[in-house]
């Protein structure tokens, strides 16, 4: 039982990565977060990308991860 979880843990966080790869080209989320914020903004994507990564290299990862979420759950509902 302790060890299907185990697993199953283990394949949700190898999804999260592999999805991060896949959609933005990068395996961390707050690289991952800067590009999602400058895809979704009015300005163009490469200026956009530039200050999105500004604003997320004092973010802690989990933090990064959570907005991230938070960002694909609102374009979901929204």
């Amino acid at each position: 039982m302790i060890r299907n979880t185990i697993v199953f843990l283990l394949f949700v966080f190898g999804m999260f990565f592999a999805g991060n790869y896949l959609a933005y080209g990068q395996i961390d989320p707050c690289r991952a977060l800067a590009v999602e914020e400058a895809r979704r903004s009015a300005a163009p994507t490469g200026m956009a990308e530039t200050w999105t990564r500004i604003d997320t290299i004092g973010m802690s990862r989990p933090t990064c991860t959570k907005n991230l979420v938070r960002s694909w759950w609102e374009r979901l509902t929204g």
